[in-house]
């Protein structure tokens, strides 16, 4: 399926029925990453896996940063009406979704986040030296990004209301230390290391999340008043 928003045509795919549930892939891939946990996650929500612009088979040769990325999910959830959807994002839409969840506060009541940095620093050192080096013989605005950004404020952080769980791997490229720091900021967020995992090893094309999701996507006693969730952006 195809859309229009943000000035920018992002191709999604929407399978079930129930709470909406957004699943943000990373850096150089696409929303096929998840194709192992679409069908089952449909068992218990309306779930929407977009690809970002310039990747998979959205609108391509268009602008790409991180606030760009974030004003383009905005404009998605606005432009179809969904009423605080769960937001799961991996690595580079795992810090999509943390900007998301800072600057529209309403947008989201749970929030998770997995192998994601606030700052370069966050990726250890061997990772943003191999980058470099690719950088260097075919230079790509995506790892441009990643070689310079994003960068979450403490007070950024704060800012976020949803309830959040950060996912981590124990063999990650993500600093575990970095993901423990930043999650402290957040005011209702635990972490979980994942025993053995990598980088991507629990998230792209696998199921190894389908539980812990399951577990931490439900609904609120008290939900979040009705009110226009994305045009209310914290400044």
């Amino acid at each position: 399926m195809r859309i229009k928003v943000n000035n920018v045509e992002l191709n999604y795919q929407k399978l079930g029925s129930g709470h909406p549930l957004i699943l943000l892939h990373g850096n150089q891939e696409d929303s096929s990453i998840f194709d192992k946990i679409i069908a089952p996650l449909a068992l218990y929500y309306t779930v929407y896996a977009i690809d970002a612009r310039d990747h998979g088979q959205s609108q391509q040769g268009v602008p790409m940063n991180y606030q760009l990325y974030v004003e383009d999910v905005a404009a998605f959830i606005r432009k179809l009406d969904l009423r605080h959807p769960y937001i799961f994002g991996y690595s580079d839409g795992g810090i999509v979704g943390l900007m998301l969840a800072s600057q529209y506060t309403n947008i989201t009541q749970r929030l998770m986040v997995a192998g994601a940095n606030v700052n370069p620093d966050g990726l250890e050192k061997s990772e943003q030296m191999k980058y470099r080096v690719i950088n260097f013989f075919q230079r790509k605005p995506e790892i441009d990004m990643m070689l310079n950004g994003p960068d979450i404020s403490d007070a950024e952080l704060r800012r976020i209301t949803a309830k959040t769980l950060t996912l981590v791997g124990e063999k990650d490229c993500v600093k575990v230390e970095h993901t423990r720091q930043f999650s402290e900021k957040i005011k209702d967020s635990r972490i979980v290391v994942m025993p053995r995992q990598t980088h991507s090893s629990y998230v792209v094309h696998s199921l190894k999340l389908l539980n812990v999701m399951k577990e931490f996507f439900v609904e609120d006693k008290d939900p979040v008043a009705e009110t226009d969730q994305v045009a209310e952006k914290s400044v």
